[in-house]
């Protein structure tokens, strides 16, 4: 590999970022949700959990990075196929672990909306990759091509606030108890805050772009062996008596393909007209992420600590509100794959965050 030029990061710095992608990806899916509010102090975190989100989150921004101009529509369809994991992976789309569920087809299909349009599309994809774009890079390509809404929310304080109380409620519906959630949101955005001030740190301010620092197209090669060992090995050694008949798995291979094929639909269009959107980008200090990490702890602890004999209401709401919201970025995904307007020619958006 040759040397790095003055403009990109040598390999110590991409590593430690992929890390830092990995864990962000881990905390919103993971710990937001509660389904495991300690993954960065347990084995199986570690050696499963982490690897799992970072190996996604890697090779999936790297194929959207390949076009000069990173669309709206080609991150939902990434997002979606990331969530399609929860099928051959962990099984929860054919037969859900929390008990009886509507199964239609083989499939889950409550949990196919909650998962694959929104969850895993937002909490484990966009939204991470949002955050490590605004906290540790000097350009703003996801954020300038975020359309309507999806951009006044994730450009601005008041978006970012509401996400991170969003989530600090929705995990006290998971928590066994308030100690747990303050416990669980100060020691994950501890670990968090530590790598951001290492990279900090080793990089020492250099305007890196989230381009330069994803995986290039050789090391994008050698990260598809252990993610494709890693979907082996977990289909096989996960609840494979959930694995469905011909049936069920047909609609999942369908998933794949749709999800696949409009994919490659953006993509190309990408290519085509590769504009950027002109847009006032988000820019926050650090003490703004600080203090969305408190707020994240006190909204957790505050709804388990209030809310909990709302709890299954909150949770029927919250899965109601992602499943419009997913389905409501998914349509606005297909309009902009097969219908842009005003597309103009490349203008590189970089802005240097504050440290």
């Amino acid at each position: 590999m040759s040397a790095p030029t003055p403009n990109q990061p040598d390999l110590k710095a991409k590593l430690l970022f992929w890390l830092i992608l990995a864990a962000f990806s881990t905390f919103f899916a993971e710990v937001v949700s509660g389904a495991d509010m300690f993954p960065f102090f347990h084995g199986w975190g570690l050696l499963v959990v982490v690897p799992l989100y970072g190996l996604h989150i890697l090779v999936l921004a790297h194929l959207i990075f390949r076009a000069p101009r990173v669309r709206f529509s080609s991150l939902i369809f990434a997002g979606m196929l990331f969530g399609l994991y929860e099928a051959y992976l962990t099984k929860v789309l054919w037969a859900p672990p929390w008990g009886e569920a509507v199964i239609t087809a083989g499939v889950a299909p409550v949990e196919t909306l909650v998962l694959v349009f929104w969850w895993h599309t937002w909490f484990a994809f966009l939204i991470p990759l949002l955050a490590a774009e605004s906290i540790l890079t000097s350009g703003r390509e996801i954020h300038a091509g975020l359309p309507g809404v999806f951009g006044r929310i994730f450009n601005s304080r008041w978006g970012w606030t509401a996400v991170l109380i969003f989530g600090g409620v929705f995990q006290s519906v998971n928590s066994p108890s308030v100690g747990r959630s303050l416990l669980s949101g100060l020691s994950t955005t501890a670990v968090l805050a530590g790598l951001v001030l290492l990279f900090r740190r080793l990089t020492r301010g250099k305007p890196y772009s989230l381009r330069d620092l994803l995986p290039d197209r050789r090391q994008f090669r050698i990260l598809l062996i252990p993610t494709g060992l890693m979907y082996l090995i977990l289909t096989l050694i996960l609840r494979p008596e959930a694995i469905p008949g011909l049936t069920g798995q047909l609609v999942i291979w369908m998933l794949y393909a749709v999800t696949g094929l409009l994919l490659l639909l953006s993509q190309r269009k990408a290519v085509k007209a590769h504009g950027s959107r002109s847009r006032e980008t988000f820019s926050p200090p650090t003490r703004f992420w600080l203090g969305l990490a408190g707020i994240f702890t006190l909204a957790a602890a505050g709804g388990e600590l209030l809310l909990n004999p709302f709890a299954e209401p909150l949770a029927v709401f919250g899965w109601l509100a992602g499943i419009v919201f997913g389905l409501t970025a998914f349509i606005k995904a297909v309009q902009l794959t097969f219908h842009t307007p005003g597309d103009r020619p490349h203008v590189p958006i970089q802005q240097t965050p504050p440290h």
